[in-house]
């Protein structure tokens, strides 16, 4: 059995200064990657002229896409999503890296286990790094998805992600365009088809992405913008109805702490805290709760808002 072909999918917008880290680290593991594809959103800075050079210097390695208007970062997701010809496929966005060695391990796990690239409906997750401005970071694991077999409703609370998970083909030609537009509203209902089409999900324990935490170009919401996300669940939960998932009672009541804290965090409505608390108490499940990696997550942001000298990795 061969290694499979790994496409790795790229988006990148205004992102000159920092593109060339991302695609120099997905080169570096180019013995088990198959291609590259990138589409830059009409950047306006000189990201285009050095995805031109990358493509010219790696010719048989990395095609390169240009929107022409701007449409937006999920239509731009969408968009990437056409590019590749591999079996397996994986996003990094353009201010992310991989994980060291990721893909060769990915590539040799897929061989170890025999899993069928061309029929499978199957996803590989790793764990992420987040690294913040100060350079405090934390890691993130996804062993929650070898502990309960419901990707969907671990990744609806938030408990794992797509970040580093590599996939097969056959689940990428099964996602729907989502996107409205440039519309914020599609970002939960794109991301989750990933574990909505998946049957099979596997666990690495080692770093498959490196995410650089308010580093990225949607750090400031402008009020419209965040109009436009409180709309993210109405329009999820039509999407998944669309899509033949039935959400549970508790999900429901998840959903409606969701956005009852939005209000508080976007409108600063104080009223709405005590509400989005007892929300998030009735939709409480204790089985997803302990399979998941928060508690770890909760402790790294506790010490990293208490006054510290030294940079702090968990």
């Amino acid at each position: 059995m061969e290694f499979p072909r790994i496409s790795v999918l790229v988006i990148t917008y205004k992102q000159e200064d920092i593109i060339g880290r991302t695609l120099d680290a997905i080169i570096a593991q180019h013995d088990y990657i198959y291609e590259i594809c990138v589409s830059d959103d009409c950047s306006p800075d000189g990201t285009w002229q050095i995805l031109q050079m990358y493509q010219q210097k790696y010719p048989k390695l990395i095609k390169i896409h240009r929107n022409n208007p701007n449409i937006g970062i999920f239509e731009n997701i969408e968009k990437v999503r056409t590019m590749p010809t591999g079996e397996v496929v994986t996003m990094v966005a353009g201010d992310d890296l991989p994980g060291e060695g990721w893909y060769k391990r990915v590539a040799e796990f897929i061989k170890e286990k025999g899993i069928d690239c061309q029929n499978e409906l199957f996803c590989i997750y790793g764990d992420y790094k987040c690294i913040y401005p100060n350079g405090d970071s934390v890691v993130h694991k996804h062993s929650s998805v070898a502990k309960v077999d419901n990707a969907f409703r671990l990744a609806l609370r938030g408990f794992i992600n797509g970040r580093g998970c590599c996939y097969s083909r056959k689940i990428l030609d099964k996602f729907k365009k989502v996107s409205q537009g440039k519309s914020h509203i599609a970002e939960n209902a794109q991301d989750r088809q990933l574990q909505i089409f998946s049957e099979k999900n596997y666990y690495i324990p080692m770093v498959g992405n490196v995410y650089y935490a308010k580093q990225g170009i949607s750090v400031h919401l402008n009020d419209n913008l965040k109009k436009e996300r409180m709309q993210i669940w109405p329009y999820s939960i039509k999407c998944f109805k669309d899509f033949g998932i039935e959400l549970s009672k508790k999900d429901l009541i998840f959903i409606k702490h969701r956005m009852t804290y939005q209000e508080y965090l976007y409108w600063g409505k104080k009223s709405k805290v005590l509400l989005s608390f007892w929300f998030y108490l009735r939709s409480f499940d204790f089985k997803l709760f302990m399979a998941s990696d928060t508690l770890h997550g909760v402790w790294f942001a506790i010490r990293r808002r208490l006054p510290h000298k030294y940079v702090i990795n968990m």
